[in-house]
């Protein structure tokens, strides 16, 4: 199944399966929460169809032996690797198991498929033991990428590969698209914390976190106003969320900083304006930029190692914001 927003590339792929151009590696940029992983999927049921779909650059027939696999999850040619849990790397020996993967003869007579999904968690070790089979790529065999970024990307990976982008719709058509899944309207703010990604956003919604995130921001702004009360409910609320809380907290400190500023269209807090301004008016520019700064490398700290203690790290963050005001 493909969602709307993918049908451009869709269409991209179709085109190149049809004059049999296909690259060997292909490498999708899209953000979590974009239904990459579908399309991706929907690639490799495409190629590996029997009935002709790649040759054809038509869809998949969903009745060879081979798409019945496919949809069953028992395809002996396709194979997916995937950090073990969010934040962790793709270790070497997974990427190991893809050379040998890539070098097997086709159980079906077919294809062979080998999906990354988060190759940009790869660590240093495990790209470069991709690059020697993307260098020299073994016949009938296909690749394919997914990452949510080119920066943590070894280059040298980024240039053997293929390289497309799925652009996320606008934020309106997020919004119509997600009111029309869950039956209910939404705040435009959710759409821009999760960076129009349709799916993202429908997920934030399902499961709670705009609730939860309401509570936190107001328990935030609260903590703002001198003389900073609260700082471990906030820090609390922080922990539960996980270190992706920082992450909103930062987007609604640059929307304070654009206040200050005198911006005030296009916020991503549009709907929590009086919020917004309350903070705006009691913490100094140069403190906003600082803790901003700060809140986004303890959030790409605690992304590389689960392990550290966040509250910890959390609390100390927010008492950057008591000596400045």
């Amino acid at each position: 199944m493909l969602y709307p927003w993918q049908e451009s590339v869709w269409q991209g792929w179709q085109q190149l399966l049809a004059q049999g151009r296909m690259h060997h590696a292909i490498l999708l940029v899209a953000p979590h929460g974009s239904g990459r992983e579908s399309l991706a999927r929907h690639l490799a049921k495409t190629v590996l169809c029997q009935n002709g779909a790649a040759g054809g650059g038509g869809e998949p027939c969903g009745v060879c032996h081979s798409c019945k696999l496919f949809d069953a999850g028992t395809h002996p040619d396709f194979h997916v690797v995937a950090p073990l849990q969010e934040g962790k790397q793709i270790g070497v020996d997974a990427v190991r198991q893809c050379n040998r993967w890539a070098v097997e003869t086709s159980q079906l007579g077919g294809e062979r498929i080998i999906l990354i999904d988060g190759a940009d968690m790869m660590g240093e070790a495990a790209a470069n033991a991709l690059l020697k089979t993307l260098e020299e790529p073994p016949s009938g065999c296909q690749f394919i990428l997914l990452a949510s970024s080119l920066d943590n990307l070894l280059p040298t990976i980024n240039s053997r590969c293929n390289k497309w982008r799925l652009a996320m719709p606008h934020e309106q058509d997020t919004k119509r698209w997600v009111e029309k899944q869950l039956m209910q309207t939404i705040k435009l703010e959710t759409v821009r914390l999760n960076g129009s990604a349709p799916i993202a956003t429908q997920q934030f919604i399902e499961q709670g976190q705009d609730i939860r995130y309401a509570k936190l921001l107001a328990a935030f702004a609260e903590f703002l106003r001198p003389p900073f009360f609260g700082l471990y409910d906030v820090a609390g609320l922080c922990t539960q969320e996980g270190h992706h809380s920082l992450k909103w907290l930062s987007y609604f400190l640059v929307d304070c900083m654009k206040w200050q500023r005198g911006v005030t269209g296009h916020l991503v807090h549009s709907e929590s304006l009086p919020l917004v301004e309350q903070a705006a008016s009691v913490i100094a520019p140069m403190t906003l930029l600082d803790q901003t700064r700060e809140a986004n490398s303890l959030y790409q700290k605690l992304e590389r190692h689960p392990g550290l203690n966040a509250e910890l790290l959390i609390v100390e963050w927010l008492t950057g914001f008591m000596g400045h005001h």
